[in-house]
């Protein structure tokens, strides 16, 4: 039987203690298993880190208006009840009704489909719904335009919103494909007036 020491097995290839790794756990030799692995996390810590490349001036624009529009998503859920539960609750006889997540998985604006399909530059918002009816809040940037350019977009029923133009006025781009959530919004340079007019909008769909 083969003594398998720490010296032997760091003298092994990579593909060599590799076989011995598969072998031993197949073996259930659980102090071979423990050395090999040991011996893996070694090799992988020597191995030179690709640097992370750096964050073009749009994306970098993008994650901070993620983080903005996340929190501003996070205090209106302090102050509507926004919760998925509730949102079913009222929503009871919709058909296909799904609620929606505020945020994504990480706690940031979502992904919106537009920039997903890689039409625009970026296209990040945050959104509730009830019923039939979904309110959203997005930052909105058109393909190769300067950040400066940028918009935010309110997207919800004509009855939710005070001097609403049709989402085709505010997103000329968007295709028939590219479905979007509300066929009314508002269009505004600035992220504080967009913010009251979702918070408006969230009061009158959650009252």
């Amino acid at each position: 039987m083969v003594d398998w020491s720490d010296e032997r097995i760091a003298a092994l290839s990579d593909k060599d203690l590799k076989n011995l790794l598969f072998n031993a756990e197949r073996k259930a030799a659980t102090d071979i298993v423990a050395r090999c692995n040991a011996e893996m996390e070694k090799r992988d810590a020597a191995k030179p880190r690709k640097a992370a490349k750096p964050r073009t001036e749009v994306k970098e624009f993008e994650h901070a208006m993620s983080e903005r529009l996340a929190e501003i998503g996070k205090a209106m859920a302090e102050k509507f009840d926004l919760s998925e539960e509730t949102a079913k609750a009222k929503s009871e006889g919709v058909k296909g009704f799904k609620a929606h997540k505020l945020l994504d998985s990480k706690g940031f604006a979502k992904l919106g489909g537009m920039q997903r399909d890689g039409s625009v530059a970026v296209d990040r918002y945050i959104s509730y719904r009830r019923g039939k009816d979904i309110v959203s809040l997005s930052v909105f940037l058109l393909k190769d335009a300067p950040v400066d350019a940028h918009e935010f977009h309110v997207i919800a029923p004509a009855a939710l919103l005070d001097g609403a133009k049709p989402v085709a006025e505010i997103r000329p781009t968007a295709t028939a494909e590219q479905k979007q959530t509300a066929d009314s919004g508002l269009s505004f340079t600035d992220l504080a007036p967009a913010a009251a007019a979702f918070e408006t909008a969230l009061a009158k769909i959650t009252a």
